[in-house]
Order: C-alpha cells, then structure tokens, then sequence
C-alpha cells in the first residue's frame, strides 16, 4: 500500500496558479461508480456500446491501409484538412457553415476550452458563465485566474437581462469582460435550452460590449423533442463584426476515447490557437481524425445519431417518470429536450454532498451541485446524467434517492 504524503516538500517550487487548480468531482465520482454493484448517474458517458465495431475496425484498417505513413505520422496543427471537411458537413445538419480555415481541431472539447482560456484569461479578467456551468469549463478557466461571474438560468437558459445588468456595471469602471460562456442547447449541468430571443439579445450585448460568446455546443444533434433553435454562430452572420466562437466535439457523435473536439472562429483567433496547439501537444491525434474522416464518409453515421436518440430519449423519459412519481414536494427537477443531464433542487435544508454518502452506500451515485458553481453554491443541488444506464437501472435508482431524500426531509421535519 503506498503511503499518503501529509507534508508537500515542492510547496516552495509551485506557480501561483497551482493554487487555482481543482479536482473535479465529476472525475473524482468515475472510478467509485464504475463498479458493477454502481447505479450510476454520476458521469455523462456517451452510449458507444451501440456503435458497430466492426465498421469501426474496417475504419482503422483501411486508414492504415491507403495511408498508414501518414496516419502515424506528426500531422498539421491545424488538423487533418480531409477530416475538417467532413466537420463542416456535420455544422450545416445545425445550419453552421464555414471554411476549412475556420477550424482548428483540439484534443478533445476539454483542450479547446484550455486553449480559449489561455489566449484570452489574464489574471484578474473578468468572464461571465452560466450558474451552474460545466464544471469543466470552470475547473480549466480558474486555473488562469480569472474572476468567474456566474449568471443564474431558468427554464430558458441563462438570464439574459442580469448579464445585461453586469456588463453595464462593470463596463461603467472600465472593465473589459473577455468572454461569455455558454451550453445553449441542453446545458452541461441543467440541460435547459437558451431560448432563440435571449439567443439574439446576448449575442446583440456581446456586439455591443465588444466582447465574444464561446458557444459550446457538444449536444446540439442529440434533441428528443421540441423544435431546433438556430445555434448563436448560425445567427452571427456579419463577417467582419463576428462575436462567437463556436465549439464541438465527436465525444457525442462519435466516441469520448478518440479526443477529438474543434473550435471555428475568425482567422485571427485561429492563428493563435494554433500557437496554443502547437505548444501544447503539436497536433490531435493524426490516426483518431482518419478514423474519424472514414467514420463521417459513410453516410450511416447519420443513422447512429438516430439510435442514439433513441436510447437516450428513452432513459430521459424513464428518468423523468420516476422522478414525477416518487420524489416528495418541495423537489424540482429540469425536464431537457435533449442532450444527457437533468438538474435536481432539494429542499434548501438538505445538503447534497451529505445524501451522497448515504446514496453510494445504497449503491447509487450522482454529482452534487456545488461543483457546478465557481463560487461553490448549489449545496442542495444535484446533477442526474440519464445518458448511462439502462431503463431499469434508471428506475431502480432513482426510488433508491427518493426514498433517502423522504427520510432525509422525515428526519429535519422531526427537529422542527
């Protein structure tokens, strides 16, 4: 057994910054909830197990094949140039349409946030978020030391009128804010939809304050239900007057373990991404964007996005159900049009991080809200991802949460 160090002998050699980095508990969650005896709501894992192998390996064999030399090989900073044609294919089905130029491909959704905030964040700048916010995102923003503002969302995303209200104020004491950041559509944590009027009115401020949106959009293909709503980047339509940065990634549509995500933007913001990625890790993944170029050139790749849709439209409403039957009053939950999250409030008096002890030991496991919030609120809050388990699990554990949330209330209501 390896012994824990209780005294940090490095201490002394660290940068500043170091103290800004934070676990997240998301991470943290993975290993306890990949045992089998897990229910696990915990971490939003894409459903792979129903991708065909098979192509899958055919994919991998003939990239190997036709340009096996190059495949291995150091690639482009930018990215393999035939796999970005076939992402901008995947942007028009959500009416994007850009250039080759305007991409640069990132080793994952999570190096593309990495990368913005490098290029933006001094410490001490001020950015603005949704409340709660992809915890993520939070995690690899903090570590340039920025001040995070956190915007509180309803049912229809982030409240439009209160980033109106922050950016007077702080434009009032000259204070450039350098970025908003969102999820429009089905949020990472809440799953709620911006609607297309805010989309419009924020994107109208970040023109007028002359800041930019970064629209992180990795569950735009994945909606159940409802009608599209236009993404902010398909609205921001004046070529020399663009405010959003647009984000993806094939974590969603394809698989999380090929690291791939893309950011489009103007040709200036590119050329220093590219700097970044060069410092970074050179290049993605040569081989993981050939597989990719192959996967998105057969035309059923389409199809997969639709039995997609259907087993995770199928886990929502399960999960959906059970919450409506078995959860007590004074419990609200969001109810997502799409993508993998749904946004659970208890009570004020319960305390999330508390009932997870009780939860795992019950053998379920979810997320507890604060770890959504830079300034650590949400302490009755909770993030449920559906996207996971099967129907029965689903089942089976949320009347396992309901029933410690019903004695957790018996027990408070008891002191009373």
């Amino acid at each position: 057994m390896s012994k824990k160090i209780t005294f940090d002998y490095w201490k002394h050699l660290y940068a500043d910054r170091v103290a800004s980095m934070y676990s997240s508990e998301i991470r943290d969650l993975l290993s306890l909830s990949a045992r089998p005896d897990i229910i696990s709501f915990a971490g939003g894992n894409p459903e792979v197990r129903s991708l065909n192998f098979q192509k899958l390996e055919k994919y991998a064999k003939r990239a190997l094949r036709i340009d096996g030399d190059t495949s291995l090989q150091y690639g482009s900073s930018e990215g393999y140039y035939p796999f970005k044609t076939r992402l901008i294919e995947v942007m028009k089905l959500e009416d994007i349409h850009v250039d080759e130029e305007d991409i640069v491909v990132t080793t994952g959704g999570q190096q593309a946030l990495d990368l913005l905030a490098k290029i933006f964040i001094n410490t001490g700048d001020h950015i603005i978020v949704e409340a709660p916010s992809y915890a993520g995102a939070i995690n690899s923003f903090k570590s340039y030391q920025p001040n995070i503002i956190g915007v509180p969302v309803d049912e229809h995303g982030i409240k439009v009128d209160l980033v109106e209200e922050k950016l007077k104020v702080l434009s009032k004491q000259k204070i450039q804010v350098k970025f908003i950041y969102l999820v429009p559509n089905f949020s990472n944590p809440s799953g709620v939809t911006l609607s297309l009027e805010r989309r419009k009115k924020i994107l109208k401020l970040a023109k007028q304050y002359n800041t930019v949106i970064i629209e992180d959009n990795p569950y735009g293909l994945l909606r159940y239900q409802g009608k599209s709503i236009p993404c902010i980047k398909t609205l921001d339509v004046k070529q020399d007057d663009m405010h959003v940065i647009y984000m993806s990634t094939m974590s969603k549509l394809l698989a999380p373990g090929f690291r791939i995500g893309w950011i489009v933007a103007p040709h200036l913001i590119i050329q220093k991404l590219n700097l970044g990625v060069q410092a970074a890790d050179l290049c993605t993944s040569s081989f993981a964007q050939r597989i990719a170029y192959e996967y998105f050139s057969d035309p059923g790749w389409v199809d997969n996005i639709k039995t997609f849709i259907s087993i995770y439209s199928q886990r929502r409403d399960t999960m959906l159900n059970t919450l409506s039957e078995t959860l007590p009053a004074g419990c609200s939950w969001s109810k997502p049009e799409g993508g993998f999250f749904i946004w659970l409030t208890l009570p004020s008096y319960l305390n999330a991080k508390e009932l997870l002890a009780d939860a795992i030991r019950a053998n379920v496991a979810y997320v507890p809200g604060s770890g959504f919030y830079a300034d650590g609120r949400g302490q009755n809050e909770i993030r449920l991802a559906f996207c996971s388990e099967r129907p029965e699990n689903i089942e089976k554990g949320i009347k396992i949460l309901a029933r410690i949330i019903r004695d957790k209330i018996k027990l408070y209501k008891s002191f009373q």
